[in-house]
């Protein structure tokens, strides 16, 4: 695995962690609503600061894997157009590959 790929892998666990931040966050605020007082004000503007951080840094997440994907696409697709005869080989002997694995199975 290249370090590109390990780092695309350790975005999306970080993508789901900041999912997990978010529900937990919104869960307190929820949990503090009632709460009245100084130190409870203090803790919901920093609870609803981190979740807007998380916020953030989730969608830069997104945005992150959306341009990977529209260079990996463009890339593949470039390989295709260049190299039609061994992109159709790729194919068939993964079609072969995939086939004799299923044949196996029965």
């Amino acid at each position: 695995m290249s370090a590109h790929d390990e780092d695309a892998a350790n975005d999306g666990v970080a993508g789901d962690d900041l999912r997990d931040l978010i529900e937990q966050a919104e869960d307190m605020l929820h949990s503090l609503r009632d709460q009245t007082g100084e130190a409870a004000e203090r803790l919901r503007e920093r609870v609803e600061a981190t979740v807007k951080s998380a916020r953030k840094r989730l969608a830069s997440l997104e945005g992150d894997a959306r341009q990977l994907t529209e260079q990996a696409a463009a890339s593949a697709d470039e390989y295709v157009r260049g190299n039609p005869w061994a992109a159709v080989a790729i194919a068939a002997v993964a079609g072969v590959v995939v086939g004799a694995l299923l044949s196996r199975r029965n």
